[in-house]
């Protein structure tokens, strides 16, 4: 039986496309737990497509965010390496790679960050740098 800590999560991603910058964040409630060896913070974030469920696994060589709900699409987060998702929505889907470029993590069971810098490409037109940032408090007030 995997035991969950509540916790709070502010997530915040700047990304940057010829000289501009977009800046998503949102704050929410979720829940973290350890499994072999591994860190989960799970959360749900509204998207404008619906409710969207997040999973986001961090282990000492990646980190991988799976998204369900109203978009599906299972992202992997490895230092030095391109990987491809399929980002899937209702009316169609679209392929992303992803260069990560570096991930910095200090997680504990009370509190937390992770930070992720990576390009995204969409197809084979669009590239964007990313850096999104994970942090949460756990806790009674959590």
């Amino acid at each position: 039986m995997k035991q969950e800590t509540p916790i709070t999560l502010h997530v915040k991603s700047v990304i940057a496309d010829d000289g501009k910058e977009e800046v998503i964040e949102f704050r929410t409630s979720g829940s973290y737990h350890v499994k072999q060896n591994k860190v989960y913070l799970s959360y749900y974030e509204e998207h404008d497509l619906g409710k969207v469920k997040t999973i986001v696994k961090v282990s000492e060589s990646e980190v991988f965010v799976m998204r369900s709900g109203a978009v599906k699409m299972n992202q992997r987060f490895v230092p030095g390496a391109s990987t491809i998702a399929k980002y899937k929505m209702s009316f169609g889907e679209l392929e992303l790679t992803t260069s990560t470029k570096s991930i910095q993590s200090d997680i504990g069971k009370e509190r937390g960050r992770i930070s992720i810098a990576y390009d995204m490409h969409v197809g084979d037109e669009q590239q964007h740098l990313h850096n999104m940032t994970i942090t949460y408090e756990g806790g009674l007030d959590a």
